[in-house]
């Protein structure tokens, strides 16, 4: 055992085996996304609970997700933030909003896609350069000495990132884009794609299910 899963048990980030659950959703895209502000608000629409990834993490580590990054690394957080998903993929009727990064760990990837419902709010590099050009929380937005960078700089960066993590983006059950709409009307859209998901998905579960019996 690593000593970060060590860390992970002894913070209560716990493991556990996971069956399918159409209603656990994972809300995903890069960050700048929109899926903290449109995260509760799908939750409330929904009647589901919403939980930050990222904020669980935090709360339970006892420091920010910067200073986890500068303290113990990138490999170190994503064995937190694995952990803390194993935590919550036995759950259902809830809005998960991930980090950016977590689906490029393949067991988050995968207990992600085994566990719940993929949503992804898609964004161009330029809107979310944009977005996220003061922001001084996102380690991986740094330059290579963490010092800021500039607009430009982060567009490029951005763009190399995306195009290492769209296909695992685009594996997504439902995908959404955030910089078309107003945030109300994409949390209709959303609500509606999410109940007709569900819907389908629980049909043909239960109709799989049938079949087995027999």
């Amino acid at each position: 055992m690593t000593y970060a899963e060590h860390y992970a048990k002894q913070k209560g980030f716990e493991q556990s085996v996971v069956t399918k659950e159409h209603t656990l959703i994972f809300l995903t895209g890069f960050s700048g996304s929109g899926k903290s502000t449109i995260g509760p608000l799908l939750a409330n629409s929904l009647g589901y609970e919403f939980v930050d990834l990222d904020q669980s993490i935090e709360q339970r580590a006892g420091k920010t997700i910067t200073r986890i990054f500068e303290e113990n690394g990138e490999e170190y957080f994503r064995a937190l933030e694995l952990y803390a998903l194993k935590g919550l993929a036995r759950q259902n009727n809830m809005v998960i909003s991930l980090g950016g990064g977590v689906l490029e760990n393949n067991e988050s990837y995968e207990l992600i896609q085994k566990s719940g419902t993929m949503v992804y709010l898609k964004s161009p590099s330029k809107t979310l350069a944009r977005r996220l050009c003061n922001k001084s929380d996102r380690p991986l937005l740094k330059g290579e000495k963490g010092q800021k960078l500039s607009r430009e700089d982060i567009e490029e960066k951005i763009t190399t990132i995306l195009a290492k993590r769209e296909p695992r983006y685009k594996s997504a059950d439902i995908t959404v884009e955030t910089d078309v709409k107003r945030i109300g009307s994409t949390v209709e859209e959303l609500t509606r794609k999410i109940e007709r998901h569900v819907r389908n998905a629980s049909s043909t579960s239960g109709d799989q299910y049938s079949k087995e019996k027999l």
